[in-house]
């Protein structure tokens, strides 16, 4: 009934070499792309898939803990919009308090994801679909409806700068993924994500707090957004209070492409990194073919469908 700490390290222990079929699809979307068209490869072309994914690719990363913990959050997209709001709105009086507040607000409302969730016991589904239209509606009547000017130029630049040729926002990434699976697979905390995720009446006769440990799920999963939203902030230049639409469904599609299981417990975020590259390279596909974006979120729909399905026929 109980996972011992050896099964709990094999969980959070292995890493993405361990599961060969994700490294293989990785190579094969690769090589199509490749064959699809000879701009694929060229280094413009490449930073063009980083710095344009990066804001879902970072809450991907909030995603997978969320998941693990046996949840779900869909209000992400909404707090990234919210966030571009608030920066532009802030940034003219003070850059910094623009930051800093941007984050709280994040971090507060996944907080309040997380308390409502415990306290209500509403399925998670259900209570991030409300938030998620509530927070809309805030990022709305703060914009008036309207793009929001007022970001700085030298904020601005950030999404394209570089550091030896490498998109600063690459670095970022690699540094927020590290931290993630440093933090799953070393802390108390991570480790008890897992326990409650795989069984929570377990992890709670065992000692832990289920409900402070699914709140601190909810408030990294904000605080990811907040991250993620100073970057599309710098990347839209400007408050965009009807952006990041759909950005939680790719976030969503890249976990469970990197094996996060909706049933909590499961996942890996070295290789949700790797299911975050295969949807951006997979919509950059679609791009250079000219397929329509409103095409797109077929292709999206349909690598949800194969992933969940591979992973319910491999464990059967």
């Amino acid at each position: 009934m109980f996972q011992n700490r050896t099964q709990i390290k094999n969980k959070v222990g292995s890493n993405f070499s361990g599961n060969i079929v994700l490294p293989l699809v990785f190579i094969a979307v690769m090589l199509i792309g490749a064959l699809i068209s000879p701009l694929f490869f060229s280094v413009q072309n490449l930073r063009n898939i980083i710095i344009g994914s990066a804001t879902f690719g970072i809450l991907a990363s909030g995603m997978t803990v969320i998941l693990i913990a046996g949840e779900i959050d869909l209000s992400v997209g909404s707090q990234v919009a919210l966030t571009s709001v608030v920066m532009a709105t802030l940034a003219p009086r003070s850059l910094t308090l623009a930051i800093f507040v941007s984050v709280l607000v994040t971090v507060s409302i996944g907080i309040v994801n997380g308390v409502l969730l415990t306290k209500t016991k509403m399925p998670s589904f259900v209570l991030t679909l409300s938030t998620m239209g509530i927070v809309r509606s805030i990022a709305l009547v703060i914009g008036d409806g309207q793009p929001v000017y007022g970001v700085p130029r030298s904020y601005a630049s950030l999404a394209n700068a570089s550091v030896g040729g490498i998109p600063l926002v690459a670095l970022a990434l690699v540094v927020i993924y590290l931290l993630t699976w440093f933090f799953l697979k070393y802390t108390t905390l991570g480790r008890s994500i897992y326990s409650v995720g795989s069984n929570a009446e377990a992890a709670r006769l065992t000692g832990i707090n289920v409900n402070r440990i699914k709140v601190a799920a909810y408030a990294i999963s904000g605080f990811m957004a907040g991250l993620a939203g100073l970057y599309y902030t710098s990347y839209v230049t400007l408050g965009l209070p009807d952006g990041a639409v759909d950005y939680e469904t790719e976030a969503i599609t890249a976990a469970i492409i990197g094996g996060a299981s909706f049933f909590g417990g499961e996942g890996q975020v070295t290789n949700t990194l790797l299911g975050f590259l295969i949807v951006a390279i997979v919509k950059n596909i679609l791009n250079l073919m000219g397929v329509s974006p409103f095409v797109q979120p077929v292709a999206i729909g349909l690598l949800i469908i194969v992933a969940v399905g591979v992973r319910t026929m491999r464990k059967s």
